[in-house]
């Protein structure tokens, strides 16, 4: 069974002036890594938002566990859900055991507190501080502990490290991993964080402009897409001439860094065999280049190639 399935959904904004999400459909197996990919403004949270039933959709249907979100209607499957949001509102004079407490009744759950103290020694969160004293990684913390303080068969998390440092970001998905290995949760992370997805997820749908513009694997889509190439020439004359010539015979490049002599672009992997050539037979200025790298794809390569042909248009809402 699939945990979550998002079928032609749309949702508009501004009476119908903006759509934020346009006729998209996604499936998210059970107990998968599922990883919502996009820049800010690209419908990531709009998409979450009609999951949970928080807003209702202009068209599609959502179903998540086998029930079907009805904004109208109690859903009761939100109780089945942990859900941490891309901007907390978290009550300013309560403690995080309060807040945790609090929280457990609104989900009308039970409380394991031998796991919430293992992750807050974890997390290093003193729960006894008034959440308005506390700085923007540890609010952070309080969120990813109200997401993941019951037994939910989902948890859905939206941009989940904003604020944690690099350490606490990878004890974020140490702890995550470890639930979902004992519960089979599923885990739906969106992000903009292409690193970390790429690490932690099996799986990858990327939207663009509210539009679904690729699912995969995350292995698949790392093996068909962009190379990194990066060149250092001997004179800042030979790098312009170059880059001249990538322009002029490789449009299709995506620049990433200039400077000076160095050289940074992006291409698709049989054009990056054939400009090998091109490098290893010419010589830029009269002279040839000084030294070269080629490395595979990333996912922060994969989302420019997406993303490149319409930087310049105009944003969208969340």
């Amino acid at each position: 069974m699939n945990a979550i399935e998002v079928k032609n959904l749309i949702k508009y904004y501004d009476h119908g002036k903006v759509k934020a999400v346009d006729d998209i459909s996604f499936e998210v197996p059970q107990g998968s890594r599922f990883g919502y990919l996009g820049p800010n403004g690209a419908g990531k949270t709009t998409t979450i938002r009609c999951i949970l039933g928080f807003l209702n959709a202009d068209a599609g249907e959502i179903t998540v566990l086998g029930e079907k979100i009805n904004p109208k209607k109690d859903v009761k499957i939100r109780n089945r859900i942990g859900y941490l949001p891309g901007e907390l509102g978290l009550y300013k004079n309560m403690t995080a055991t309060d807040l945790i407490t609090y929280f457990a009744k609104l989900y009308d759950i039970e409380i394991d507190w031998s796991f919430v103290k293992e992750v807050t020694e974890r997390l290093k969160l003193d729960m006894n501080r008034k959440v308005g004293v506390l700085s923007k990684g540890n609010k952070q913390k309080v969120g990813v502990l109200s997401a993941l303080m019951g037994k939910f068969d989902v948890l859905i998390m939206d941009e989940p490290t904003s604020g944690l440092d690099p350490l606490m970001q990878s004890e974020f998905y140490r702890i995550v991993s470890e639930r979902q290995k004992k519960s089979n949760c599923t885990v739906f992370l969106c992000s903009h964080v292409l690193a970390e997805v790429e690490k932690f997820c099996d799986q990858v749908a990327i939207i663009k402009q509210g539009k679904i513009a690729e699912i995969s694997n995350v292995s698949d889509l790392k093996a068909k897409n962009l190379k990194h190439i990066e060149l250092l020439f001997t004179t800042p004359e030979s790098m312009k001439e170059f880059k001249s010539f990538l322009e002029s015979e490789y449009p299709e490049s995506i620049v990433k860094y200039e400077f000076q002599t160095q050289l940074e672009f992006l291409l698709t992997p049989n054009k990056a065999r054939k400009i090998l050539c091109e490098i290893s037979e010419r010589h830029w200025a009269g002279i040839p280049v000084k030294d070269f790298s080629i490395t595979h794809s990333t996912l922060e390569n994969i989302f420019l190639q997406y993303y490149e042909e319409s930087k310049s248009e105009g944003g969208r809402v969340a």
